[in-house]
């Protein structure tokens, strides 16, 4: 894993991108020129996902908080998460 503060990277994820007609997700190192963060967690993707469907399965709210779903960052105020969804979404793509 990666040391860095949850300002050293952004993301977007969308339910269908026109680029890619697919559901996407996209990280980027939060820097001008970037550090590197983006790619190193990349390398480590998988493991990543494990990681936090553990959090997210281990926290005890029962609809998504900060400890687990909610971000700082959310451009839509945290409206679209939804903690079910992010389990469902984790154990599907690990499957």
């Amino acid at each position: 894993f990666t040391i860095c503060d949850r300002w050293d990277v952004g993301g977007v994820s969308t339910a269908l991108l026109a680029d890619t007609m697919s559901p996407t997700i996209v990280i980027y190192d939060g820097y001008p020129g970037g550090a590197g963060i983006a790619e190193l967690g990349y390398g480590a993707g998988r493991r990543h996902l494990e990681a936090t469907l553990a959090v997210v399965e281990r926290c005890p709210c029962s609809h998504g908080c900060p400890s687990c779903v909610h971000s700082p960052k959310c451009g839509n105020g945290n409206e679209p998460l939804d903690k079910a969804g992010a389990v469902a979404l984790l154990r599907a793509v690990l499957a």
